[in-house]
């Protein structure tokens, strides 16, 4: 039985009260996105909880016949909020592996199809991953184990926990455009949608309007799943997820959050 949704998570994590101690309302689920992540997921003073993230999960579950309870939290705690039965669907999981434990993972829901990204006018010859030796570069935070064995040869950190000199993370995606649109790092590696929104953003604070160059140098797009508490309710999600893509519904929700055209 599915337990009736709590808002917000963060007061349920602060307070320590049991899911167990909720009715189930049969229709509701509750479903935590991470926080920070635009446009993917993140908190607006007048829209809520919102993003591409968001309005999937909306369109998944209503084909399903529910509507969802909302709530933002640290990557940290998605499939915690799961696993201690606090929410009944994590989205985007960013550590994930076999079925188990009270945790079943959906078919893929969010994918990032990561770039590297340099000022036209800097002429960068990048043609491959080995070309990124010669520059510096930002990066997300753990960016190093996401982008596939080779990626992660080259810049995971050495045994003091230091990074190769060119190699920068940084603690959200903005402060990592913040370094690329003030001149801090020659390049970006990002997916291009969070790039856009960014530039967007920050174009009243920073000159944003410099022509760009995309270097196209990962062979695979990094997908992340869904986590859920019913293994029947993510089979279920699974067909929905497959529907909206085919019905071009998927594509569209992506469509509104690119900003680049």
């Amino acid at each position: 039985m599915l337990l009736k949704p709590l808002f917000p998570i963060a007061a349920l994590l602060l307070s320590g009260l049991l899911a167990s101690e909720m009715q189930a309302s049969g229709r509701e689920l509750r479903v935590v996105f991470s926080s920070g992540r635009p446009p993917f997921s993140f908190h607006d003073g007048k829209l809520g909880d919102t993003g591409i993230e968001v309005d999937l999960m909306r369109a998944a579950l209503q084909r399903l016949g529910y509507s969802m309870k909302t709530a933002i939290a640290p990557n940290s705690r998605l499939l915690l909020a799961v696993a201690d039965g606090q929410a009944d669907i994590a989205s985007a999981v960013h550590e994930h592996g076999a079925d188990g434990k009270g945790v079943y993972y959906s078919d893929g829901f969010i994918e990032y199809h990561n770039i590297a990204i340099g000022k036209r006018e800097r002429r960068l010859d990048i043609r491959s991953q080995q070309d990124l030796a010669r520059h510096s570069f930002a990066i997300w935070q753990h960016g190093w184990r996401d982008l596939g064995p080779a990626f992660q040869a080259a810049y995971q950190p050495d045994s003091s926990g230091r990074f190769r000199r060119n190699y920068h993370e940084t603690a959200s995606q903005e402060s990592q455009c913040r370094m690329f649109w003030a001149n801090r790092v020659e390049l970006l590696i990002i997916d291009r949608t969070v790039f856009s929104w960014f530039r967007d953003k920050l174009a009243s604070s920073l000159p944003t309007g410099s022509a760009v160059a995309y270097y196209d140098i990962f062979p695979q797009s990094t997908v992340f799943p869904a986590a859920f508490r019913d293994k029947a309710l993510r089979d279920r999600f699974n067909q929905a997820l497959r529907q909206l893509r085919q019905s071009g519904d998927y594509q569209r929700i992506l469509a509104r959050y690119r900003l680049d055209g």
